[in-house]
């Protein structure tokens, strides 16, 4: 076997060893993921994430609501629509960060006394909602997690959830939708105060100040996983609960 012979089936042994490492890669990585918009553009999540971040400001911000789901050989392709989150603002359409959150004392679902003078040095998440609030309902089972892992971690955060509804209509509703914050209800004039928009949670960190006010939590883009489009992503709620414990 000649020397110039041997060389050349090097080379293409090393020509074949990376195309079989590059598809080794591709199947490792998963499939292309695109986002298609109702006008019919494609976007990279990288793409779409720079979208995004130029067009929410201080007023609003937007999230993407998946529709649907498409598989295309290689690529997942998510359909969505763009949904338009206000910022959280008070009844002077003030913006609700930065403010401390208003005072309040009321009985919960189970008799006990929650007043706010009592939390102080405490940082608080309080969720809005009511009991035939689809976008409330689809959270709950995601809040709980975030509950049961900061309530595990000493990190001294207090888990409210609020709402105008009657007692009986929370008990009730309880029973069929499992939600593990301190419960409130009967506190529709508080609510009113608070907002119009649900659902709402509000951060609050050890000052009693409001830190950060999320309307929609986002999708979980992970289909190709689950085989659901309907998850959500506590990640941005996670990170809020990090900012004021």
């Amino acid at each position: 076997m000649t020397k110039k012979y041997i060389t050349l089936l090097m080379i293409c042994t090393l020509f074949a060893c990376k195309i079989v490492n590059a598809q080794d890669q591709r199947s490792n990585s998963g499939p292309d993921v695109f986002f298609k918009s109702a006008t019919g553009k494609y976007w990279t999540k990288s793409q779409l994430d720079s979208f995004l971040l130029r067009r929410n400001n201080s007023r609003f911000k937007l999230i993407p609501q998946v529709s649907g789901v498409q598989q295309n050989h290689d690529s997942l392709i998510y359909k969505y629509n763009l949904t338009i989150d206000d910022a959280a603002t008070d009844r002077s359409n003030r913006s609700w960060i930065g403010q401390p959150l208003p005072d309040f004392s009321f009985v919960d679902v189970d008799g006990d006394e929650i007043d706010l003078g009592d939390l102080k040095g405490k940082a608080i998440v309080i969720n809005f909602w009511f009991a035939t609030c689809l976008p409330c309902i689809a959270e709950m089972p995601v809040l709980n997690e975030l509950k049961e892992k900061y309530s595990n971690s000493n990190s001294n955060v207090v888990f409210l959830s609020m709402t105008f509804e009657k007692k009986s209509t929370v008990l009730n509703f309880l029973k069929e939708h499992p939600f593990n914050y301190t419960a409130i209800s009967d506190a529709g004039e508080y609510c009113s105060s608070i907002t119009s928009l649900y659902p709402l949670t509000l951060f609050v960190n050890k000052k009693g100040i409001i830190q950060s006010a999320e309307h929609i939590m986002p999708p979980l883009y992970n289909y190709e996983i689950t085989g659901r489009f309907d998850e959500l992503d506590p990640s941005e709620f996670e990170k809020e609960i990090n900012a004021i414990k």
